[in-house]
């Protein structure tokens, strides 16, 4: 029972919860009703959300070592196979569900966005602030592809939504890669905190939070 419980912890089914309740705020935005293809998409997007977890914490193995021993240990008692089924399936099965009822380019959109979870933590993470940027973007698209997916376009109804998402997600990454700062370094990985210091990453997150406070009180 415990193993089955830390299969279902690394999918962090809380997060996979949030990623589709953001699905239901974007429709009731933008005022859609069509609940088929509404509850759809929530699902496909918390597929996409779990395979990401999943992948990234199988990437995230090493740096789990000194970052988070609890997980690491716990990480230990799995299977791989089995992950590497968890996976699969989340992924089919959302590309699936996406063929069968998304636009083509919702698709289009859907397929860049697996791209990038894919590479992210092998390429991407260890570059500077690009890979906050990449995963800041991955998170904020939940409310594009909704709207690509229910209206076949993006218009300006979920600008802010996105960008708001975008920038409070930035600010969360790059803190959490200052909490991660020496197991990233032990690992290798680049992130901005290991390569211009704690010091200068403090500056960054001022600036990018009073950017996020001027944007909320816009709208």
């Amino acid at each position: 029972m415990n193993q089955i419980l830390h299969y279902f912890h690394i999918i962090r089914p809380l997060n996979v919860l949030l990623s589709g309740i953001t699905v239901l705020i974007a429709a009731y935005i933008l005022n859609q009703n069509n609940y088929k293809l509404i509850w759809i998409t929530s699902i496909v997007v918390m597929l996409c959300c779990s395979f990401a977890n999943v992948l990234n914490d199988l990437f995230d193995y090493d740096t789990d070592k000194i970052n988070n021993p609890k997980k690491y240990f716990a990480h230990l008692l799995l299977n791989n196979f089995i992950i590497l089924i968890i996976l699969s399936i989340t992924l089919i099965g959302s590309l699936t569900l996406a063929h069968l009822y998304f636009p083509r380019y919702a698709i289009y959109y859907l397929y860049l966005i697996c791209i990038l979870m894919i590479i992210y933590t092998p390429y991407l993470k260890g570059i500077p602030l690009l890979g906050n940027l990449i995963i800041s973007f991955i998170v904020a698209s939940v409310f594009i592809i909704t709207e690509l997916i229910l209206l076949n376009t993006f218009s300006d109804l979920l600008f802010y939504p996105v960008l708001l998402t975008f920038l409070l997600t930035l600010i969360r990454e790059i803190i959490k890669d200052i909490d991660d700062l020496k197991g990233d370094c032990n690992a290798g990985i680049n992130t901005f905190p290991a390569v211009f210091g704690i010091h200068y990453t403090k500056y960054l997150l001022l600036i990018l939070s009073i950017l996020l406070i001027i944007t909320s009180i816009y709208p």
